[in-house]
Formats: structure tokens, C-alpha cells, sequence
């Protein structure tokens, strides 16, 4: 009996540092850092898909750091101006790096079949979108979404369960709410 227990110990303890060693590569003492790989803009709307260096797992951590990333660079004044607009954030992989360019080859090789960097071929990469839908007349109902994308793939049918659309009047009193929300200083 001792010896059983001894044998299932050393294998949890195996198992622990194997699952350590290759679990996921975030490290909270580093910083995340955000690489813009797109960026398109009309007289309407402002749309924008960035690289996620050292993202967390943690859904709440994943909201809370891209959050704060865009209250502190996504301009009133821009979000005023295109009536609102959108950014899409993926984590760097092996492919999806922050020298992506739809329609480059990939570099390593992704595939024998086809090797051309797509989008699609990153929906499991996907962490977060965020966008703000802002009334023209300045008078009406306004939108801020967000959509956390983790555990899309594994419950497919919940897929719009972290789907989230706050209802705002004034962008400035919103966006000092937020601030407030995570410490940032105006």
C-alpha cells in the first residue's frame, strides 16, 4: 500500500512539472505588449487588429489589460471623429506574429497546401474585439462591446455568451469612469 502511494505521488509530482514546463508562456513579470499589424480608416469608421506579446490566460486579466491598453491610446478625438470604431486583438503565436501581412507566405512554413498568411486560419488566436458605436447627432444611444473570445472553440454553441454591449450617453464621462475603474491617471 505504501509503495502504491509512494508510485502515485511521484507521478502527480511528474505530471505537475511537465504541466509547468509547458502549460502556456505568460509571464506576469514582463510587460504585454500590443504590435498593430493592421490598420483601416474611412470618413466612417476606424478599424485597427493588433499582436498580443505575453498576453495572460485569465479572461478577467485578458479584459483588464486590453482595456486599460485602450483608454490609455485610443483617442477621444479619433472615436469622435469616425463615429466609433474597432479593434480586434489576437496573441502571438508560432504564425501569428507581429510581422503578419494577409497574403505574405508564412515564415516558418504553416503548410505544404497552402502557405499564405489568412486570418481564418487564426480564429483560435483570437482574445478580444472592442468597438465603440457613437450616435452622430451626439444625442442618442451610443455603444461600447466587447466580445472575449476565450473557450470559443471548446463551447461553440455559448459562442456569444462573452458578449457584452454597455449603453452610454457622453464618451467622456464613460471613458473617466473607466480610467477611474483601473487607475489611470487623466
Amino acid at each position: 500500500m505504501k509503495k502504491n502511494v509512494i508510485r502515485l505521488l511521484v507521478c502527480v509530482l511528474i505530471g505537475a512539472v511537465i504541466w509547468w514546463l509547458y502549460s502556456d508562456d505568460y509571464d506576469s513579470g514582463k510587460p504585454t505588449e500590443f504590435y498593430k499589424i493592421e490598420e483601416s480608416k474611412t470618413d466612417r469608421v476606424s478599424y485597427e487588429i493588433y499582436v498580443v506579446h505575453n498576453a495572460p490566460y485569465d479572461t478577467l486579466e485578458i479584459k483588464k489589460v486590453i482595456e486599460k491598453f485602450n483608454l490609455e491610446t485610443w483617442a477621444i478625438d479619433s472615436l469622435k471623429k469616425y463615429g466609433g470604431g474597432g479593434r480586434l486583438f489576437y496573441r502571438e503565436t508560432k504564425y501569428m506574429t507581429r510581422h503578419f501581412k494577409e497574403g505574405a507566405p508564412y515564415d516558418p512554413k504553416y503548410s505544404s497546401w497552402d502557405n499564405t498568411q489568412d486570418y481564418r486560419n487564426h480564429f483560435k488566436d483570437i482574445l478580444m474585439t472592442t468597438s465603440y458605436s457613437i450616435n452622430p447627432a451626439g444625442d442618442g444611444d451610443c455603444y461600447y462591446r466587447y466580445w472575449l473570445y476565450w473557450n470559443y472553440w471548446n463551447n461553440i454553441d455559448a459562442k456569444y455568451d462573452n458578449k457584452v454591449h454597455i449603453l452610454f450617453r457622453d464618451l467622456d464621462s464613460l471613458y473617466r469612469a473607466k480610467k477611474k475603474e483601473y487607475g489611470i491617471e487623466e
